[in-house]
């Protein structure tokens, strides 16, 4: 509030010293739309961390599946998620660029296992006539 105060006497006492406010008024105008520009994926970022801590999507240690990386969550802020993939690459995922993910700690996941070899298969052939 003490800003909003300080910077109206500021244009006031300048528009009495007969000095030309618009252009100043102008750009600060400019300089705030560009601003905002500039800003509007950091806040779409910081609004999606907020979502993803208030619907527990996911946690520190919990096993992730983005469209980008599967591996284990390593930090997490309202900002960026830290993630360690299987092969110890760290991934920094921007919590507003994370459009889908999936969370192997939570519920009942288990790890997909490989079917036995067939014990057929794995006979050794007996020739006709043997």
């Amino acid at each position: 509030m003490g800003v909003l105060i300080s910077v109206l006497t500021s244009v006031y006492v300048l528009k009495n010293l007969n000095v030309d406010v618009a252009p100043i008024l102008t750009s600060v105008g400019i300089l705030g739309i560009a601003i905002g520009f500039g800003a509007q994926q950091l806040i779409r970022d910081f609004l999606a961390g907020i979502f993803i801590t208030i619907e527990d999507q996911y946690g520190i240690g919990d096993i992730i599946e983005t469209s980008e990386v599967v591996g284990i969550v390593e930090a997490m802020n309202l900002r960026i998620t830290r993630v360690r993939s299987e092969d110890g690459t760290i991934w920094y995922l921007r919590n507003g660029e994370i459009l889908r993910v999936g969370n192997r700690s939570q519920g009942n996941y288990v790890p997909p296992v490989t079917p036995p070899e067939d014990e057929a298969d794995s006979a050794p052939q007996q020739k006709a006539g043997e």
